[in-house]
This record gives structure tokens, sequence and C-alpha cells, in this order.
């Protein structure tokens, strides 16, 4: 019981980094192509 309830704690921890890591990501990108826009 105690292996299952450290492996969801695990897997929820590693949810949240990796949804952590494609926001950044995501901003990143928003950010860059932002500043590579062609000025009109």
């Amino acid at each position: 019981m105690r292996v299952k309830k450290l492996l969801a704690i695990a897997a929820a921890v590693a949810g949240v980094l990796l949804y952590k890591k494609v926001q950044e990501s995501e901003a990143r990108k928003t950010v860059w192509s932002k500043s590579t826009d062609t000025v009109e």
C-alpha cells in the first residue's frame, strides 16, 4: 500500500514539473516569435 502511495505522489510531482516546463517553453516561444516578427 505504501509503495502505491509513493508512486502516486511521484507521478503527481512529475506531472506538475512537466506542466511547468511546457508552460515555460510556450512562453519562451511566444516571446521569441514576438521579438522576431517583421516590423511593418
